[in-house]
């Protein structure tokens, strides 16, 4: 029997999505299992010891046609629908898998064979973990669903491309507190520049860490404000750092402080401690479970909206997280990770 298993399209989700890729494969230790992903998704989950193959699915007509005939080609038994999207299902539909498992939601029901139903509450779905969702896609299949570790690994030219960035930058990984203020999910989620300033002086000060900005370039006019509001602040943005490769300088870091992002959860998939600001998101969407996590939210009226760009247009629930909170949960963290050490 051949698996498919269609990925989420945003990387955190991706990374939350290891916990069943590797369930999945306990139940089905012999059979090919197939990853179908958007191009950015696959290095971030490549290599891993679950799949034995990747088919590249964009969103634009080209990519799409060909995924559906890849498919065909692997002639699928079963296929695991993680995100809730009506092309996803079309995708497989088309592409010839038999059994089609996911969750009934935007009209795509028709297209399922195995409809799973996403928590309501008064017509409104309710805030579930994105780790418990796939992982009863899993369940259902027969599979164990008892470990939500997620996990990641690194490879030889991941590792040379963080050892050449953090020389580059003259830091020393394990003093080093990475910073991760990009928000691609929206504008909403942005930590003030001045906040990140004080961070950058207080780690210093309390902690002896020298912090280094870690998002995409296009987010380096970003990173450049923080930098200045720091009085000078190493970025690796323009150190030649994919998505990839940003798992080799996770991996080697002391600790992260970092927006509701993806980035949080490479943290987590090795074992870093982690400081991550909520404002417009729920916390319930994303939770793992990880010990050495801390997270902050602050208590505003109008906190989760879930909308990318502020409706009030202040974005008080992240400014309100003050750099003093940031600090106290950096000790934390810190604290949990040595105690794990000793």
């Amino acid at each position: 029997m051949t698996l498919a298993v269609a990925l989420p399209n945003w990387v955190g989700d991706a990374v939350m999505a290891t916990p069943t890729l590797r369930a999945l494969r306990a139940r089905f230790p012999d059979e090919r299992i197939v990853a179908v992903a958007r191009p950015y998704v696959r290095p971030v989950l490549d290599p891993n010891p679950w799949t034995d193959a990747f088919i590249e699915a964009d969103k634009s007509a080209g990519p799409f046609r060909a995924a559906v005939r890849a498919l065909r080609r692997e002639s699928i038994e079963t296929g695991v629908l993680l995100p809730n999207s009506f092309r996803s299902a079309l995708m497989f539909w088309l592409g010839g898998v038999h059994r089609r498992v996911g969750y009934a939601r935007g009209g795509r029901g028709f297209l399922l064979t195995d409809r799973l139903q996403a928590r309501r509450c008064s017509g409104r779905f309710v805030p579930t973990p994105q780790i418990t969702c796939y992982l009863a896609l899993a369940e259902h299949l027969g599979a164990p669903t008892d470990d939500r570790r997620m996990e990641l690994a690194t490879t030889e030219q991941d590792e040379a491309a963080a050892t050449a960035a953090y020389e580059t930058a003259e830091l020393e990984p394990a003093t080093t507190l990475l910073l991760c203020p990009g928000y691609a999910f929206g504008p909403s989620k942005a930590w003030p520049a001045p906040h990140w300033g004080e961070l950058v002086r207080g780690a210093r000060e309390r902690f002896g860490l020298r912090s280094a900005v870690l998002c995409s370039p296009k987010e380096a006019q970003l990173a450049t404000a923080i930098s200045d509001a720091a009085g000078g602040c190493p970025t690796f943005c323009d150190k030649g750092i994919s998505l990839a490769s940003a798992r080799a300088v996770v991996r080697r870091g002391r600790a992260m402080v970092t927006i509701d992002s993806g980035l949080r959860h490479y943290a987590a998939a090795f074992g870093r401690p982690v400081v991550a600001l909520f404002g417009p998101t729920h916390i319930e969407w994303t939770e793992t479970w990880y010990a050495k996590e801390v997270r902050l939210q602050a208590a505003v009226p109008c906190r989760a909206c879930q909308e990318p760009v502020c409706p009030i247009g202040t974005t008080e629930c992240m400014w309100k997280i003050r750099p003093d909170e940031v600090l106290d949960a950096l000790a934390e963290v810190i604290r949990r990770d040595n105690t794990d050490c000793g």
